[in-house]
């Protein structure tokens, strides 16, 4: 096999050998579809799907870092196939490794040594996201409940190990540090109103309310979070998968259990009722044997579940109707923050 530079150049030749079918080794044929994320070329083999991770941001975006062909990059990488597959290993199957040679891409097992890495998942049925059926108002309460189980139990499964330099206070300024960057970048419809309401000034304020207790929150106190917004989940025969679930950014890996818990209680909440998203909460303190998550710091994650949720649906085109639901409860966040 050559030896190449890794550019953006190299993206383009990859893609366009999967759209053509130049693809041997592991994968052979042509895709009978072809999609695409910040992170990845996406591309649909009937009922498999395979995700090659891009080398490049389509923008000066902060997941650069995460893409760049460094040793960073392929921590990444594995780090998000070993969790995707603990949260939805109905899902995820296999990593493969991807070499250019000839026009053609080569896909072998993954051996860790080349930039270009291959996700294979099962394909979903759309009609089965949460997103999708909470618009549409189909909800099933017992699927909420397991919804609420099932994170509590694979968060509380999954094996962390977490320097004691780290702790909750840090994590959780750097994550309002971006929340801000990102209301920037909202339209000013959706970014005025939270500027005017200061909320992020808010959030600010309740970390250094409670600074000393969340510095003591650290180490291997801490519990892995994701990116488990109600796009990313699905319902396989009834039992919740939920993809896509490593943010690029670090600070967003560990933090409080229950914020893995608000994002999802809020994304129900706003888009079908409190009762059933009190299901949701049903199953996760059934879980861990609780009456309610701790009142204080539930009121900060939250908070942010809501703010972070208006920041994705606001900066997508035809989310509109749905950033502005969220918008609507703006007012009053600033009372859960306590």
């Amino acid at each position: 096999m050559i030896t190449i530079d890794w550019t953006e150049t190299y993206d383009r030749l990859l893609f366009e050998a999967f759209c053509a079918g130049r693809v041997t080794g592991e994968l052979t044929g042509k895709p009978t579809e072809i999609g695409e994320s910040g992170l990845a070329h996406i591309f649909f083999y009937d009922d498999v799907v395979y995700k090659l991770y891009k080398t490049h941001s389509d923008r000066n975006h902060f997941i650069k870092g995460v893409l760049a062909p460094t040793g960073r990059r392929r921590h990444f990488v594995e780090h998000d196939f070993a969790l995707n597959s603990h949260f939805s290993g109905d899902v995820y199957k296999k990593l493969y490794s991807v070499y250019f040679d000839q026009g053609a891409a080569i896909v072998v097992p993954y051996d860790g040594r080349s930039i270009y890495t291959l996700s294979e998942m099962n394909r979903l049925d759309f009609d089965t996201n949460l997103h999708e059926r909470l618009l549409r108002g189909e909800i099933d309460e017992q699927e909420l409940e397991l919804l609420g189980y099932e994170t509590a139990r694979a968060v509380d499964t999954y094996p962390v190990s977490v320097s004691d330099s780290i702790n909750w206070y840090d994590l959780a300024k750097e994550r309002v540090g971006f929340l801000s960057q990102f209301v920037d970048w909202l339209p000013e419809e959706f970014g005025k109103p939270l500027c005017e309401a200061r909320v992020v000034e808010a959030l600010y304020a309740h970390l250094e309310k409670h600074k000393e207790e969340y510095q003591r929150i650290k180490g291997n106190a801490l519990r892995v979070n994701i990116d488990n917004h109600d796009e990313n989940v699905f319902f396989v025969e009834g039992k919740p998968q939920t993809i896509d679930v490593l943010p690029p950014m670090s600070s967003w890996w560990y933090g409080l259990p229950h914020a893995n818990l608000s994002n999802l209680m809020a994304n129900i909440e706003v888009l079908h009722s409190p009762e059933a998203a009190n299901k949701v909460q049903d199953g996760y303190c059934r879980y861990f044997e609780i009456e309610a998550p701790p009142e204080h710091s539930f009121g900060f994650t939250h908070a942010f579940a809501y703010l972070i949720s208006v920041a994705h649906f606001g900066s997508v085109p035809g989310k509109e109707a749905v950033t502005r639901k969220y918008i609507a409860k703006v007012p009053e966040i600033a009372d859960w923050l306590r």
